[in-house]
């Protein structure tokens, strides 16, 4: 079972109760033009953990708050009103840190994980309380680009798999996938910049959940139990964006 802790899913709150103040203290937009084109530059903070807990044969530490960034560009076509389409290219720095006692010594593990996102995302319009929210949804591909872990334990006796727990930092991108596919759920608002009709500002909270087993085939290490789970990447964030309309076709 997953253990995460207080701290963490109180940043979860956080991010979720930061969204809800911005759509609410900001003024609503006008509609998206039909067959417009818009193209934007992002960046925002996620809070992030590995699903099932991976510790190459050793004794588990417990889920500890972990902190990511994402930055990168993006674009959106409204096909109408109601409907549209988005994608995106970004950098993202999720992963996982851990502590606790392992083997009778004070352990901490950090394992940070780049990847460049590329979702392929469905849009619909509802109507909330005269607020108009997008919803965006569809799958995403996630491309590892560096995976390292930063691992320092104190005391303690003999790990059981002590060579693939090395004291400092050490790049294990061999043992993760190179490719990741996720889940991409997202709630997004848009607001005018002053009355200009070409720019625009992005507000966006989503969650990505991945549905493929991030760990490499040669590092599919039982635990302590003689058992092996697959791990899952997820983060949820909180992204701002300027969008600026590159294209609209005239009827």
């Amino acid at each position: 079972m997953i253990n995460i802790n207080s701290k963490h899913t109180r940043m979860k709150k956080f991010i979720l109760l930061l969204f809800f103040l911005i759509c609410v203290l900001l003024p609503d937009t006008k509609a998206q033009e039909a067959k417009s084109l818009w193209i934007d530059m992002r960046a925002g903070i996620n809070t992030s953990f590995i699903i099932n807990q991976n510790a190459y044969g050793n004794g588990e530490l417990d889920y500890a708050t972990t902190f990511g960034f994402t930055a990168g560009a993006g674009a959106g076509y409204f096909l109408s009103d109601k409907w549209g389409v988005t994608t995106s290219l970004t950098w993202a720095k999720i992963g996982q840190n851990y502590s606790g006692t392992q083997s009778s010594g004070d352990a901490t593990r950090k394992v940070r994980l780049n990847y460049i996102e590329l979702p392929f995302m469905a849009m619909r319009k509802t109507e909330a309380s005269q607020r108009p929210t997008w919803i965006a949804f569809g799958p995403e591909l996630m491309f590892l680009t560096g995976a390292k872990q930063d691992y320092h334990r104190e005391n303690g006796g003999t790990l059981p798999k002590g060579e693939n727990m090395v004291e400092g930092i050490t790049d294990i991108k061999d043992r993760y996938k190179p490719v990741d596919v996720a889940l991409n759920l997202s709630l997004n608002k848009i607001y005018d910049i002053y009355e200009n009709r070409k720019l625009r500002m992005l507000v966006s909270a989503n969650m990505a959940i991945g549905l493929t087993d991030i760990n490499s085939r040669d590092w599919h290490t039982p635990n302590l139990k003689n058992k092996y789970s697959g791990s899952h990447n997820f983060y949820i964030g909180i992204k701002v964006a300027v969008m600026y309309r590159a294209f609209i076709k005239k009827e």
